[in-house]
């Protein structure tokens, strides 16, 4: 899980470019971070998406945004989910394994990739993974616990949050919120100040 948090204290510094409206700065301030927060959601979607084999959609339904109000000048991006599935990046072939008229297995090996500038990796360790569907109609990358045909282990990627927490992409979250907060509370002194 994780938590990223836009919060502000600037009143002072508003009621001054506001004339003495105090009270007008939570309402300026819970606009702007509310904005902050859906720009670092955007952000957050489209930076992993960009990093990763993930779709934009798989990552924004793993983010919850917790608003703020004129009484909690803070809000929180909140990303909760589990490893996922390494069949649901990139991977080679999606079929199962199938013999050539030698014998040979086709695709003798898999590869899978999670991270977009790594590519394709060969999945050739000891023992290989392969793709396959289980007895439920699920498919996913597995490989074998032992010598024996069963039990299977499915293989995994990371998890949503833990992709969000890479330092460059969470450097990026955090300046593009940074910067939309700013430009945000310039932008609601504005509308106040004109009637809105």
């Amino acid at each position: 899980m994780i938590h990223e948090q836009i919060r502000v204290i600037g009143a002072d510094e508003i009621e001054e470019k506001l004339d003495g409206l105090k009270k007008k700065a939570p309402v300026i301030l819970s606009r702007a971070i509310n904005r902050a927060s859906e720009k670092a959601r955007t952000e957050a979607k489209r930076e992993v998406s960009e990093k990763y084999f993930i779709s934009q959609k798989n990552v924004l339904k793993t983010i919850r945004l917790k608003k703020a109000s004129k009484a909690v000048l803070s809000a929180e991006m909140i990303s909760r989910g589990s490893p996922i599935a390494l069949s649901k990046f990139r991977v080679s072939q999606r079929r199962q394994v199938s013999r050539t008229k030698r014998g040979k297995a086709s695709p003798s090996v898999y590869k899978a990739g999670v991270e977009r500038a790594g590519g394709l990796k060969p999945l050739d360790g000891n023992p290989k993974a392969f793709f396959t569907s289980v007895g439920s109609g699920h498919e996913g990358v597995m490989e074998r616990v032992s010598s024996r045909r069963l039990p299977l282990k499915e293989l995994y990627g990371p998890a949503v949050p833990s992709m969000i927490k890479n330092e460059e992409i969470i450097g990026r979250i955090q300046k593009e919120a940074s910067e939309t907060l700013e430009k945000r509370i310039d932008a609601e002194i504005n509308n106040i100040l004109q009637g809105g």
